[in-house]
């Protein structure tokens, strides 16, 4: 397999060109080397194994990330500027472990004004021929994106039924939350809260009581309520959008599929493990995936290796959507 898909590359770079983008790429690709164990791969990132574990104390490869100059916004100033990449498998699952610098930690966005750090991984879901552009592939041509949250790091996501997840009573710790039918006008008996009792919705409740979560439930709410902005005032969580609907999440990682720019979408079936911790002014994260899985939208790792991009997004920079620090294909050997 090629390491670099240079014609795609190519007719990427003159496009930016023609439309009078700057553009800065890397030299050459990285290559990360994942190390062969036996045993369990540790998901947490602080944990001994990645610093202390024979052969991979101190090794890391340092990527370089560039600004992501190709399509609009364009972001010439990331605040990200490399990062540093480990790698394990032990001939069942593949892991990725990402650490950069970070002063500030940005793991929560529930007002306007708050934006989340982020990072992600990229591969070709077909490992054959030249891998795709590397600008989130093409039409026909599908990458496998795998996007950590710093929010849902926070939130625990994945874990005690979803709990953790935020909402605006949590940032605005005054607001009022009815006493019964949240708004006027709603029909008799299809309240905003838990039941048709006029009774409010609590936190407590809302766990036992999953809401939109629970497919039952669709039938006899008409806004599919748990006590909190719910329904028809949460057209996400109505409709099972996953980022709206915590119970679709399974871990601080989002498993998704793309085919070039604005056509990000979430699986139906999540499949990547990971989490992240911030100490020190850094970020550090796992990703942690089956090398084989069901799910014809996911890459599979059944060779000896694939290419990789990372991105990686800065909150306290406004940094969200095109608005990034990038890389073209790296190559990772497993």
């Amino acid at each position: 397999m090629k390491v670099k898909s240079k014609s795609k590359i190519a007719v990427a770079l003159v496009c930016a060109a023609a439309l009078g983008m700057s553009v800065v790429g890397n030299a050459s690709a990285a290559v990360i080397e994942a190390l062969k164990i036996t045993g369990d791969i540790p998901s947490d990132p602080g944990n001994a194994f990645w610093s202390n574990y024979g052969p991979t104390k101190g090794k890391h490869v340092t990527v370089t990330m560039d600004p992501q100059m190709i399509t609009n916004p364009m972001w010439p100033n990331p605040s990200t500027k490399w990062v540093n990449v480990k790698a394990a498998t032990n001939g069942k699952q593949i892991a990725v472990r990402l650490e950069w610098s970070d002063p500030t930690r940005n793991d929560i966005m529930v007002r306007s004004q708050q934006y989340k750090d982020q990072a992600a991984l990229m591969f070709p879901v077909n490992q054959a021929g030249e891998e795709p552009p590397f600008t989130m592939g093409g039409d026909g041509e599908r990458v496998n994106i795998w996007q950590w949250k710093a929010t849902w790091n926070k939130e625990a996501a994945g874990a005690a039924g979803n709990a953790g997840m935020q909402d605006v009573e949590d940032q605005y710790t005054n607001m009022a939350m009815g006493s019964g039918s949240y708004y006027m006008f709603e029909p008799d008996g299809k309240l905003s809260g838990l039941d048709t009792a006029h009774e409010s919705g609590t936190k407590e409740a809302s766990r036992a009581n999953r809401g939109a979560g629970d497919l039952s439930k669709r039938s006899t709410h008409v806004d599919f309520g748990m006590g909190k902005n719910e329904g028809v005032y949460n057209p996400g969580r109505a409709t099972g959008n996953i980022m709206s609907d915590a119970s679709m999440r399974v871990s601080a990682v989002e498993d998704l599929n793309a085919e070039g720019f604005s056509t990000l979408t979430t699986q139906a079936h999540q499949d990547v493990q990971g989490q992240g911790t911030w100490a020190n002014n850094r970020w550090a994260v796992v990703f942690v995936r089956d090398l084989k899985t069901s799910d014809e939208n996911d890459t599979q790792f059944t060779g000896t290796k694939a290419p990789m991009a990372i991105a990686i997004w800065n909150g306290q920079n406004k940094e969200r959507n095109g608005q990034k620090a990038v890389t073209q294909w790296n190559e990772l050997q497993y």
